[in-house]
């Protein structure tokens, strides 16, 4: 992946057909003369470069191929490398193929790719959860994009840089990104809907973090709204489910049921399964807040039924949700069958965060059932996990629950794990001292 002059292209290719100057030179043209074009000292004429053409097998298009184009070529290649390898999941390999661009842009002022390399580098920081690297590096592709004028590549900086704030809690701080990208969609008339629907969808769930169920609800219906003209029965089904969602949050069941009725219905006719048991799940959701428990049941069955001959992650969230019903049932036996279950996943995909969660819902069951001291043994074996994963909140929020569950049962030993709480809640500036 050389990019080479017109002379050093002229002199790679007789090298490689093992001519000598005056081989390749013939009758047209003197050795000394190849020599001097050689080491770009002088330029040939149109007729000398159709000639070299012929005589090395090449176009003239490729020996008139600037170093800029070269570069501009070998960069798009080398990003279409690391795209593969971010996909497989070769982020290492990918890593190498970003250096390598980034060093040939630098060199030849090539924005577009230089920008294009920071946004990848930015999804491979996201995968590795270095937000913090995966923020500086969108906002360096950023810049880059702005100089080049790539608007949609500025708004995916924006989306890239909203969910990492998202994911931290930041809702206001993550919707003043959206927003950004919104506007430049309505400035610039920008035509890809995947985008926007995106956007779109980020915004709504935004609005429902910050309590504005009414934005939210306007935004879900937005993405219908694009859904519904591209007639896309699946993308249409996806909008019907969040405006059921938004509706559910504000507590209009019976309009909630509706959208999410007409979600399911389309759900089930294309036998996509795991949007199916979602609004199977959300439905019962609404059975529970309605009391209707054996309906809800009936729709965490389903979703159960659904989902089991999945072992993933979505199967042991369809798992929480039963055990929920079966503990307002005071069905327990079922809720720590269905718990062992959930944790025995948990373990076989070695998700370290649903094996604690798992944990945390069997401690929950016995403690409904009245079995404090069972329900204390699993919240300690869940504060050695949450302790290997790292989370500082998680584990303050983990000391106060046990500092609740033993106070029925020892004073000192709730008033320890309150302190314990409390301490990391100072630490972490989530209160004040």
């Amino acid at each position: 992946m050389e990019i080479l002059s017109l002379g050093e292209k002229i002199k790679k290719l007789r090298k490689e057909k093992n001519l000598t100057l005056k081989e390749l030179a013939g009758n047209r043209i003197t050795a000394a003369q190849i020599s001097h074009i050689e080491r770009d000292k002088s330029y040939p004429s149109q007729d000398l470069l159709e000639y070299f053409a012929k005589k090395l097998d090449v176009s003239i298009d490729y020996l008139l191929e600037s170093k800029d184009v070269q570069a501009k070529k070998i960069t798009n290649n080398l990003l279409t490398k690391c795209k593969i390898y971010i996909k497989s999941g070769e982020f290492e390999k990918a890593k190498e193929e970003i250096n390598k661009v980034i060093e040939i842009c630098k060199e030849y002022q090539l924005y577009e790719n230089y920008g294009e390399a920071k946004f990848l580098s930015g999804l491979i920081c996201l995968n590795e959860k270095n937000y913090e690297l995966a923020v500086d590096n969108f906002e360096r592709s950023l810049i880059f994009n702005i100089k080049v004028s790539n608007f949609e590549k500025i708004i995916q900086c924006y989306l890239e840089i909203g969910k990492i704030y998202l994911e931290e809690g930041f809702y206001k701080v993550a919707l003043d990104k959206f927003i950004q990208g919104e506007n430049l969609f309505l400035e610039h008339e920008i035509k890809n809907n995947e985008i926007k629907k995106e956007l779109y969808t980020y915004m709504s769930y935004c609005y429902i973090k910050l309590e504005d169920n009414i934005k939210s609800l306007r935004y879900a219906k937005k993405i219908h709204e694009i859904e519904d003209s591209e007639k896309n029965i699946k993308k249409k089904a996806d909008s019907l489910f969040l405006i059921g969602s938004n509706l559910l949050d504000m507590g209009k069941w019976d309009e909630a049921k509706e959208y999410l009725n007409k979600a399911l219905k389309i759900y089930e006719e294309e036998n996509k399964k795991n949007e199916f048991a979602k609004t199977q799940i959300i439905m019962s959701k609404i059975y529970s807040k309605l009391k209707k428990y054996e309906d809800a049941l009936e729709c965490v069955k389903k979703a159960y039924i659904t989902k089991r001959e999945y072992e993933d992650r979505e199967l042991i969230n369809v798992l929480f949700e039963y055990i929920n019903i079966l503990i307002d049932t005071c069905d327990f036996e079922n809720a720590k069958k269905y718990g062992k279950k959930a944790l025995a996943i948990s373990i076989r995909i070695r998700d370290k965060r649903l094996e604690y969660k798992s944990l945390k819902y069997y401690a929950k069951v016995y403690q409904k059932e009245g079995d404090l001291n069972t329900a204390i043994e699993h919240l300690k074996k869940c504060l050695y996990i949450i302790e290997e994963i790292g989370d500082k909140k998680e584990l303050a929020d983990l000391y106060i629950q046990l500092a609740q569950t033993y106070s029925k049962l020892s004073k000192e030993k709730e008033l320890e794990y309150y302190t314990k709480g409390i301490e990391i809640y100072k630490e972490l500036d989530i209160i004040e001292e």
